[in-house]
């Protein structure tokens, strides 16, 4: 009787797209590519219509519907990519911290587009149950992906690296500046953008500088 071969394990949907960004992560240039599309798209943005930085990037939104999309995909693939990149250039992947910053890198990514489908409105309009799920979304696509970034710093500032606690302690003052001038002054473009600005140059720093490249074995 002739020996049956065994088939190949059916390929899942989310291996699948696990492959895909494994090779996407894989090309420095391409990840490179779009965390400078990333910031450029970002800083612009945050200035049409808007001069003083008055306006939030919702608020653009209402007059610029599908800039506000091509925002959240600038913001969302460029930080996605180069967050996943940052982890597999370090090897950091076993660690309990690197399994939380890979579901931050997730949750991030669907917050931002669920913000962006979720259209904002004001106190006035009488639609609290939209207006608290677009700030929610909102607030939470900024804290997971600062989480991720976090994870990573936190994991090697325990590896006794002084160079990782210093952007540590940046990031974190960051964040906490942010809020200070958020309670001092209410929502504006200026202040949501001060984090973003910071963050991807920290993950520029990371993954794109001499510094910061792990040694070669």
């Amino acid at each position: 009787m002739a020996n049956k071969t065994k088939s190949a394990p059916k390929l899942t949907v989310k291996q699948g797209f696990l492959n895909f960004v494994d090779v996407l992560t894989d090309n420095k240039i391409f990840c490179m590519a779009w965390l400078i599309a990333g910031f450029v798209f970002f800083t612009v943005y945050g200035f049409i219509d808007n001069p003083d930085l008055a306006k939030t990037a919702s608020v653009i939104g209402k007059t610029h519907p599908r800039l506000f999309v091509w925002w959240a995909v600038f913001s969302g693939v460029s930080l996605y990519l180069n967050l996943q990149y940052l982890y597999k250039l370090n090897s950091f992947k076993n660690e309990k911290l690197a399994k939380f910053g890979n579901v931050c890198t997730y949750l991030g990514f669907i917050c931002i587009f669920a913000c962006v489908n979720i259209p904002s409105v004001e106190p006035e309009d009488g639609k609290p149950i939209q207006m608290a799920a677009h700030w929610s979304t909102a607030l939470l696509f900024a804290a997971f992906f600062a989480a991720a970034i976090i994870a990573f710093l936190l994991h090697k500032t325990m590896q006794k690296s002084v160079k990782h606690l210093v952007m540590l302690i940046t990031l974190a003052a960051t964040l906490v500046l942010m809020v200070v001038l958020l309670v001092l002054f209410g929502k504006s473009g200026g202040i949501e953008s001060i984090p973003m600005w910071v963050a991807y140059i920290i993950i520029f720093m990371l993954n794109y500088t001499k510094p910061f490249q792990p040694a070669k074995n």
